[in-house]
């Protein structure tokens, strides 16, 4: 595989848009990985889309520097490895050189040279899969933990398995989820208002024809008086997904606006979007076709 990937050098390991803990510190194990094996590679993010909410700031400035993060302009002469996602429209769009990519949503495989897992972070991914080939550092174990950490919602989410609780024992960390979970979650700020907040939405799918976005609000029972003007929001946005997830009660409301066309969705968990909601809305897109 390093042989392989070493004739494409330079190599450009890219996140996705508005990238998050996972993306960012999976963007940085690769390069580190691929440094150690000789392979000339740059993590970096698009200036365009580079935008780090407070929330990922804040843990990300506890167990990483991002110093050494290439700000890159999308170049069509560029070999990109893809990290944390395996739809172009994310990060570099089609039509560029995408010479390999390793991924953590199973259910939205999109190119055939991606790996993809099912496992709660990509960044627990890269750890699995090169555990038997690179010696991970304490520091970098710890950056996988807090990764998994943030990405399964501080093990709350629908996505986090015994699989992933198994792997993570490995790293040799073992904090108080709900402590770390007061210390770092930042709620989505509802008071800036809903169309700021859509405005920023940071996932864009395209599935069987259909184009979409989607949005994920946050937020304790107190907001549950908003709840009805997030899904007037949606009826008013055509091919929109909204989430809104209650932390206190552990329950997600997904609805779907599909040319025009309102589908509603309810989880009884804090439910994974990649792993949970998507799935339920290419089945619908699918039954509609």
């Amino acid at each position: 595989m390093f042989e392989e990937l070493k004739k494409y050098e330079p190599i450009y390991i890219i996140g996705h848009k508005k990238p998050d803990v996972d993306s960012v510190i999976a963007t940085i194990l690769l390069n580190n990985i691929f440094k150690s094996k000789g392979i000339e590679s740059y993590p970096c993010f698009l200036d365009s889309d580079y935008v780090i909410d407070e929330y990922n700031a804040g843990v990300l400035k506890d167990c990483v520097s991002l110093d050494n993060i290439l700000i890159k302009e999308n170049s069509d002469s560029c070999n990109y490895v893809l990290v944390d996602h395996n739809d172009p429209i994310q990060s570099v769009g089609f039509g560029k050189r995408i010479v390999w990519g390793i991924d953590h949503h199973k259910d939205a495989k999109i190119l055939s040279n991606v790996l993809i897992s099912d496992l709660c972070a990509c960044s627990l991914y890269i750890y699995d899969y090169f555990k038997n080939v690179y010696e991970f550092s304490n520091e970098e174990k710890f950056m996988i933990y807090m990764a998994s950490l943030t990405d399964s919602l501080f093990f709350k989410g629908s996505r986090f398995s015994e699989k992933d609780r198994m792997i993570i024992d490995e790293l040799g960390f073992d904090f108080d989820a709900d402590e770390m979970f007061k210390k770092y979650f930042i709620p989505t700020d509802l008071s800036v208002g809903l169309d700021n907040i859509f405005n920023d939405a940071s996932k864009s799918y395209v599935y069987n024809g259909i184009s979409f976005f989607s949005v994920v609000v946050k937020t304790s029972n107190e907001n549950d008086y908003l709840k009805k003007d997030f899904r007037e929001k949606i009826i008013n946005t055509n091919n929109c997904l909204g989430m809104w997830i209650d932390l206190d009660r552990e329950i997600t409301y997904a609805y779907f606006n599909c040319n025009g066309e309102l589908k509603e969705f309810m989880y009884d968990c804090i439910a994974s979007r990649a792993a949970t909601v998507i799935p339920d809305v290419f089945k619908y897109i699918d039954e509609r076709k």
